[in-house]
């Protein structure tokens, strides 16, 4: 079991990362990454269980942002995802276990290690964009209604953190 100690505060898996993104302030929910690469989100104010689990990835979640619970930017309460196993996964945690949207290597490409990732662009219920940083200097910019890759540099050093302005630019 992954629960929260609750007599202690401490988690019995590592967590590599976490946002409170993807819920409003007064629901408290804090959604995780862990080594074994799971996404789980935790009601703080019970904390033995969680309340979402899923096993989101083949390897280590390095990065996780949220957008939507917040009351910044519109449309649904979603988690964003990137690991080891070079894949990037929008999360929406009312679905069961599939994510609804997950950006890949082509076959033809060689898997990168996820560093980074945020959402931006929500100003709408439509508009939604993720960016991913790769451990090779990738940045990448999917545009999620289309599904492609709006813009894309690399900047010859790995990325460690990506940040919007505002959510909703």
């Amino acid at each position: 079991s992954s629960g929260i100690n609750a007599e202690y505060g401490e988690k019995k898996d590592e967590i590599k990362c976490c946002t409170f993104g993807a819920t409003a302030l007064q629901d408290r929910h804090l959604a995780t990454g862990n080594f074994k690469g799971k996404m789980e989100t935790w009601d703080l104010e019970k904390g033995d269980l969680p309340v979402y689990s899923v096993k989101a990835h083949s390897e280590i979640i390095n990065c996780i942002d949220g957008v939507g619970g917040l009351g910044i930017g519109l449309g649904a309460p979603e988690i964003v995802t990137g690991s080891r196993d070079g894949t990037v996964k929008v999360w929406d945690v009312r679905q069961e276990s599939d994510p609804v949207a997950m950006m890949q290597p082509k076959e033809s490409e060689a898997k990168r290690d996820c560093w980074a990732v945020a959402f931006g662009n929500t100003y709408t219920e439509s508009e939604r964009v993720v960016a991913a940083g790769y451990d090779n200097g990738d940045i990448k910019l999917f545009d999620l209604r289309n599904m492609s890759v709006r813009w894309e540099t690399n900047v010859k050093n790995g990325i460690c953190g990506l940040q919007f302005d505002r959510k909703n630019s």
